[in-house]
């Protein structure tokens, strides 16, 4: 059992920075290029989609509260082979959607450099955070936590900037391929407060854990939609500058010399924020560890509660990652990775709340089902 010491507060923070910090800063620009004026359709599907993934995952844990009850939900309905497939999903997806924004931070860090000096130095980075997750949790949110809340401050000053923006106007047809990729974009965005469940045996109040689900999205989506208003009127985004859409934003108001500091901050903000992604990881495979078996290993904690060799597995597999390098590869893995365990929760869900007549509960479940199957479609525009 691992200390319990994460209160709402911390637990929302976390979901905040989970979704923001993994493509909030850099993503939101390729989702707005790529939608064309049809980006706010994009954003609030993906929008809709996750906020229906809460409710599945709501579920889920009402059920089982534990840190991997999405796992424990497919397999009470679905058996052990599902819930299998759905694990190593759920790794695929986090230890990817972690990889991508060092690799974006490499990149930017390294522009002109080599596949092997930008490898290198995400899995340095890689290694960093391994150094602070070993830490502890108490340690952890504190750095969580004060980043998170200079995130926030950064983000509401970029929604404040679409106050002198003008009425949104749709054109008459939508460019479906070019469409999808919006969608997948600000889906990826979006993404990220499925990491809370991974910290149920931390939270002081096990009730806690679905209320972040819901506070954390919420929050979420409301900064991704002033940010995205805000960039989409004031930045012209091209192929080679949309993944520095806030820069460009805050260099429109405040001046060209913003935008050195403000990439830095930038880095540092995304990095900071995906550790709470590196530890969900962690807990996860934790988690697995302690139903015993082949995975037994897993659950070695220290003397003060630290689950270091699940910490030490995540390192060792996402320095494996890195040699990818290549982030439209890496958010299309990730989403997809998503897509699949969010549709697996869902279907299972969907059937569980049949079984106990939750009518109504039911149908949203499979109403989020086949939204992700859509998604997972969609891939094949």
């Amino acid at each position: 059992m691992l200390n319990r010491s994460l209160t709402l507060t911390d637990l929302t923070l976390f979901g905040v920075a989970s979704i923001m910090g993994s493509g909030g800063f850099n993503l939101i620009g390729s989702g707005i290029r790529n939608g064309g004026s049809w980006w706010p359709l994009a954003l609030a599907m993906s929008s809709t989609l996750l906020m229906g993934s809460a409710w599945t995952y709501s579920s889920a844990y009402a059920r089982f509260k534990s840190n991997t009850s999405e796992s424990d939900m497919i397999r009470s309905v679905l058996g052990v082979g599902a819930e299998e497939a759905g694990a190593i999903a759920i790794l695929i997806y986090n230890i990817v959607s972690m990889i991508v924004i060092m690799v974006i931070c490499s990149q930017l860090i390294l522009p002109n450099g080599s596949w092997l000096s930008q490898t290198a130095l995400t899995v340095g980075l890689l290694a960093t955070m391994t150094g602070l997750a070993l830490l502890g949790i108490d340690v952890n949110k504190s750095i969580i936590g004060t980043s998170t809340w200079g995130l926030i401050g950064v983000l509401l000053i970029a929604c404040g900037f679409s106050m002198w923006t003008g009425p949104v106007t749709l054109p008459t047809t939508i460019p479906a391929k070019s469409f999808v990729r919006s969608l997948w974009m600000f889906f990826f965005v979006l993404i990220g407060f499925d990491a809370l469940m991974k910290f149920a045996q931390e939270a002081n109040e096990p009730t806690d854990i679905p209320t972040s689900f819901y506070l954390s999205n919420a929050i979420s989506i409301g900064l991704t939609c002033g940010v995205a208003a805000a960039v989409a009127s004031w930045v012209r985004l091209t192929p080679g500058t949309e993944d520095m859409a806030l820069e460009s934003l805050f260099a429109v108001f405040m001046g060209s010399w913003t935008r050195g500091p403000f990439t830095a901050l930038v880095i540092a903000f995304m990095l900071l924020t995906t550790f709470v992604v590196f530890l969900a990881t962690s807990r996860y495979l934790f988690g697995l560890g302690e139903k015993g078996g082949v995975l037994a290993p897993f659950a070695g904690i220290t003397d003060e509660k630290v689950p270091w060799v699940a910490i030490l597995s995540i390192f060792g597999i996402g320095a494996g990652v890195a040699a990818i390098n290549h982030v439209n590869t890496l958010v299309m893995i990730s989403d997809f990775g998503f897509s699949i365990i969010g549709g697996l929760v869902a279907a299972a869900a969907c059937v569980a709340d049949w079984r106990d007549g939750l009518v109504g509960s039911a149908l949203i479940d499979g109403g989020v089902a086949a939204g992700f199957v859509a998604m997972m479609m969609s891939a094949l525009v």
